[in-house]
């Protein structure tokens, strides 16, 4: 009986947990960290790669929504409308008018504000000179980008000759490229003059 009762009396005490958990050493998180740089040092070619591609796309598309502007704007306010690039350079924008000259606009009662736009290209993307239609590139007024905050550096660029749209949409056709010279890929787009669509097309 006296068994049975200490028995019962007996008390559990809880298991402690260990102590000193061991820690990493110098060595293994040497070793991990170079695991680490090797795996980067691998993939980094890849993922540069899939940047520039990226940035190829993106560009194109930046050049053919703003030609699509410029056909837009020819429609809508009734006057010519031309689309230029900086050859060799990132820089591009959509004016009013034919030339460099400033727009002789029809006759009319108040102040009419056209509208403009300028922008440059993504990364190391560039324009690649123009294949067709070498001649009324050159700088243009600085009068002419006026109301864009660039405007001064706009009008040191040395300008593509200007692809023109129509009141009625219509233009010639051309075709623009844009290039990563460090990866040395392109990329083409291809205005259709009659219906004014632009096409992009990745090349090598």
């Amino acid at each position: 009986m006296n068994h049975v009762a200490s028995n019962s009396q007996r008390t559990f005490e809880p298991r402690r947990p260990r102590s000193g958990r061991r820690g990493f050493t110098l060595f293994e998180m040497l070793l991990v960290m170079s695991l680490i740089a090797v795996g980067i040092a691998i993939a980094w070619p890849s993922l540069a790669a899939l940047s520039s591609r990226q940035q190829l796309q993106q560009g194109a598309e930046m050049a053919r929504i703003r030609l699509l502007s410029a056909r837009v704007f020819a429609v809508e306010n009734g006057i010519p409308y031309q689309f230029r690039f900086e050859p060799g350079g990132q820089r591009y924008c959509v004016l009013h008018g034919d030339s460099a000259e400033e727009t002789q606009l029809p006759a009319g009662g108040g102040t009419v504000k056209l509208p403009i736009a300028s922008g440059k290209l993504p990364g190391k993307i560039t324009f690649d000179p123009l294949t067709i239609g070498s001649t009324g590139g050159g700088m243009i007024p600085e009068t002419r980008f006026q109301g864009l905050p660039e405007s001064h550096d706009l009008a040191i660029v040395t300008w593509s000759p200007p692809i023109v749209f129509q009141p009625d949409g219509s233009s010639l056709d051309q075709t623009i490229v844009v290039s990563d010279s460090h990866t040395s890929t392109s990329a083409e787009l291809a205005l259709r003059g009659l219906t004014g669509g632009v096409t992009i097309t990745r090349r090598q």
